[in-house]
């Protein structure tokens, strides 16, 4: 009954006079326009949104030098004060640093480490691999901290660690 219904009401309607001023054209025209004018409304409101957003969950991140880095890494003032000191006694906390040109082995960056992809680090990276290198030559303090200090009594013996 229903499927009859609605091909009664849809031949009706096809029957129905068209006036002169809803021709089919105008009907595509003003439908082509609702549909633009629709998507234009979508697009200005999305790019809105998007700027409240991303201005709303901005962060600004301070700038924290390599030095303050590796002191917020290593934890200990005392270990940090020995890191210090041996980082700039082998690079001078210079990222780019090229060490032991003359000797069989060159060293890299600023813990100048033998691998020379370390120049393709960062400077934080580079402080991250050499705190790891430190920790499993050296171990930890005697509470629990990269032994630093131990690095660098060899370098002041040995002239490298």
């Amino acid at each position: 009954m229903l499927k009859g219904f609605d091909m009664l009401s849809m031949l009706q309607a096809s029957d129905a006079p068209k006036s002169a001023n809803a021709s089919r054209l105008s009907g595509l025209l003003a439908s082509s326009w609702l549909v633009a004018f629709g998507v234009t409304l979508v697009l200005i409101a999305l790019s809105l949104s998007s700027k409240k957003i991303d201005s709303v969950y901005a962060i600004s991140l301070p700038y924290v030098s390599v030095k303050e880095y590796a002191a917020k890494k290593i934890v200990s003032n005392e270990q940090w004060v020995c890191l210090s000191r041996l980082y700039g006694a082998e690079s001078a906390w210079d990222f780019r640093a090229i060490g032991n040109l003359s000797g069989t082995s060159p060293v890299y960056g600023i813990p100048q480490l033998k691998n020379p992809l370390m120049l393709e680090k960062s400077p934080y990276e580079q402080v991250d691999y050499g705190l790891k290198y430190i920790k499993h030559k050296y171990k930890v303090d005697q509470y629990g901290y990269v032994n630093a200090c131990k690095a660098w009594q060899h370098f002041k013996i040995k002239g490298w660690h």
